[in-house]
């Protein structure tokens, strides 16, 4: 055998495609008569075949026999018994279905054998002949294998191969199937079994059921097509949980309001009229130092300024509490289908302790209401005044001219007050717009179009406990054209997490600064 591999390898160098079946064959022949000249037994071997074996399986002349069980075997008895012949004479009359094409063309086979006593067929290698086995009576059957319920068909096989192996013990003697229950009765009566190797099945055929059932289905898909297809995509819950900010204590406004005098010093040096002069030594002009007054009123309106701060930063840190104890989720809606969705309506409802925001907390520039921070005054300079009249010559006659306006530059005046024609593929509040914290939401669209990028958005939301936002947010979508409204349900479960105010707010006034 080890001479036949090496013949092998080498003469399937020098070949290549499908003459390596015709090397394969050769060299099998190689080991067919290494092995009978080195003494191997190379035997025949009679399979009781099930009816699997003629319905499920390729036709006998178009499958590889070599396997692993028959490696050594030159000639395969296929056997068929009563009960394969009365169930292929039963599977015959099952309409038109695959089972009934193969139980027919079975049943042309056995007639062929029936004619010629056995059919003889050379495949590949071994030497394959079919022909019927004995027909043993069913009470002889229960006495010789007792352990074994011959009223069934499968039992009734093993039994009569059991049988036939006792009559012929010089005879190896399996059953082949791909039937767990026939193996395990081959087993109990302790008869061999070979199982019928998947690559000798059929492909799934698809019968007349199926292809009706997938007409159908094409009918259907073509239906479909003539709607539109509402889908919710992309949606997600910041990774990030909200933030509750705990109180802003007045030891924290004192560190703040000391900060902000860092940033904006309090002038005490101021310019005199010496220095000025020294300056700005022409004669064209004219220096005025800061007055007493000046000066003074500067320091009033520094200390006010503090004031003005500290109030700003109790608004301000009122606004970011609001803010940062909420969760934004996005999500895209698209129309995957092949039509526009004609008035569409979405409602969006949120449960549990979750709520929505205001639309104008998603829709401000930075997210939510900050109150503009108030600005430092500005230190006295003193000033330097020409002697000349700076309108001399007439150098800036816009400046006085009446007839001169501004709107003139910018074409934005001219759109002021002009109604916008409504966009039919954008969306509009149905109900007012909510300006509170609320759990429902009603949207409208009076044409909301297929196939495209889609419209996203985004909705700000708060939970009710200082520990947790926890419940869901459901989202239907009806349309005039659409077969049944669209749902969408996801659970929110954001844990909250507790900061310390002065951070965050310092933060925030270096920003605003």
């Amino acid at each position: 055998m080890l001479l036949a591999k090496r013949k092998y390898r080498a003469y399937c160098e020098e070949i290549k495609g499908s003459r390596k079946i015709k090397a394969l064959r050769y060299v099998r022949m190689l080991a067919h008569a290494e092995a009978t000249e080195g003494g191997i037994a190379l035997s025949t071997i009679h399979l009781f075949v099930d009816t699997n074996f003629f319905i499920q399986c390729r036709k006998y002349d178009k499958i590889d026999w070599e396997i692993d069980e028959l490696e050594n075997v030159t000639e395969v008895v296929v056997l068929i018994s009563t009960p394969v012949v009365s169930e292929i004479d039963r599977q015959k009359h099952d309409g038109n279905s695959r089972r009934a094409r193969r139980a027919r063309a079975a049943n042309s086979l056995l007639g062929q054998v029936l004619e010629e006593k056995e059919l003889v067929r050379q495949v590949g290698d071994k030497r394959i002949s079919i022909k019927f086995a004995p027909n043993y009576k069913l009470q002889d059957l229960k006495r010789e294998v007792p352990e074994l319920d011959v009223d069934r068909n499968d039992d009734e096989l093993v039994a009569t191969a059991w049988l036939y192996r006792q009559e012929s013990q010089d005879k190896d003697v399996r059953v082949l199937t791909h039937d767990i229950g026939m193996v395990i009765s081959a087993t109990r009566c302790g008869l061999a079994y070979i199982m019928i190797p998947d690559a000798w099945i059929l492909p799934p055929e698809k019968d007349d059921k199926d292809r009706k059932i997938a007409k159908l289905e094409d009918e259907l898909r073509a239906f479909s097509q003539r709607f539109p297809m509402i889908e919710i995509s992309e949606f997600s819950v910041s990774g990030q949980g909200p933030i509750s900010l705990s109180e802003l204590t007045e030891d924290m406004i004192d560190q703040l309001e000391e900060y902000v005098k860092q940033i904006h010093r309090l002038e005490v040096a101021f310019p005199n009229a010496k220095f000025m002069k020294t300056a700005f030594s022409s004669p064209l002009f004219r220096v005025i130092p800061p007055t007493v007054e000046e000066i003074s009123d500067y320091e009033e309106r520094y200390a006010q300024w503090l004031l003005s701060f500290r109030e700003w930063v109790h608004q301000a840190f009122s606004a970011l509490r609001d803010r940062k104890i909420l969760s934004p989720i996005e999500f895209m809606l698209t129309n995957a289908g092949w039509a526009p969705v004609d008035h569409l309506v979405m409602e969006i409802t949120t449960h549990g302790n979750v709520e929505m925001a205001p639309p104008s907390y998603s829709e401000n520039e930075n997210g939510f209401e900050l109150p503009e921070i108030p600005h430092p005054p500005s230190a006295p300079k003193g000033r330097v005044v020409s002697r000349l009249d700076s309108n001399l010559f007439g150098m800036n006659p816009m400046a006085t001219h009446p007839s001169y306006s501004y709107s003139s530059l910018d074409p934005v005046f001219a759109r002021l007050g002009r109604d916008s024609a409504k966009d039919r593929n954008a969306f509009y509040w149905k109900e007012e717009k909510p300006d509170q914290f609320c759990q429902r939401w009603v949207l409208e669209c009076e044409e909301f179009r297929h196939k495209l990028e889609g419209e996203s958005f985004e909705i700000l939301v708060r939970g009710d406990s200082s520990t947790m936002i926890q419940g869901a947010i459901s989202i239907v979508v009806s349309g005039t054209n659409l077969r049944e409204p669209y749902r969408f349900t996801r659970a929110i479960k954001q844990p909250v997490v507790r900061q310390e105010p002065y951070s965050v707010m310092r933060d925030l006034v270096r920003q605003c600064f």
